[in-house]
């Protein structure tokens, strides 16, 4: 799911790309204060959680600053400006990039719910043909009202990652949940009966109740 996010993000990234002057433009500076400004967009990164979508290119990121403060130390700043240059480069990208992975995964968090909730509405609607004459059919129906109780618990889960902006995490639960939700939706078709089958097993009933006479007459009769 990360994957398709962030391939889906990308496409879109080059539409926005124009932003990456503006930062490119404030890093035309000394390399002390290049160094300063990067750190702080590190930081904001972190904070805002691009560390989910971009793990290897921050960590790229964070190694050219390394390498940058190495030459600062031995004053080689025409280095240390070329690492920095870079740098500057790469945190924009990850700027641009992970506003559009994010925006992306939300849509999909929305799309995700909308299904999910579908879903729980009819396996609750399929509940109520459930036949309950029996100990099985009761224990059937037990199964899946403990499940539904399951299921609408982890929609309330969902909607607060999501409301915490933890997309992805939220799309990683909704897969789960999605999946669990087709088996019980496919075994409880199959466990539902449909009108024809329900007149079936009537006229059966009332076929096997009609010929208890007959047999209670018939079992007289050889009795004489």
């Amino acid at each position: 799911m990360r994957v398709e996010v962030i391939r889906a993000a990308r496409r879109v990234i080059p539409a926005v790309c124009v932003v990456t002057a503006l930062f490119v433009v404030a890093c035309a500076e000394s390399p002390t204060d290049q160094l300063s400004r990067a750190e702080s967009v590190l930081e904001q990164l972190k904070t805002s959680g691009a560390e989910a979508y971009l793990k290897y290119e921050l960590a790229s990121a964070r190694q050219k600053l390394e390498e940058a403060k190495k030459f600062i130390r031995k004053n080689r700043f025409e280095l240390a400006g070329r690492y920095l240059s870079s740098l500057c480069w790469t945190l924009d990208s990850c700027n641009v990039a992970f506003t559009q992975m994010r925006r992306v995964a939300e849509q999909q968090c929305e799309k995700n719910l909308a299904s999910l909730f579908g879903g729980i509405e009819t396996l609750h609607s399929l509940m109520a043909g459930l036949p309950r004459q029996s100990y099985i059919d009761q224990n059937r129906y037990d199964i899946y009202t403990h499940r539904l109780r399951r299921y609408r618990e982890e929609m309330q889960i969902l909607q607060k990652l999501v409301a915490q902006e933890d997309f992805l995490s939220a799309l990683q639960r909704s897969s789960r949940l999605e999946f669990q939700m087709k088996q019980a939706l496919a075994g409880l078709i199959g466990a539902t009966p449909t009108p024809d089958q329900r007149l079936t097993t009537q006229q059966a009933s009332e076929k096997e109740a009609a010929s208890l006479p007959l047999a209670a007459s018939t079992a007289r009769s050889s009795g004489r």
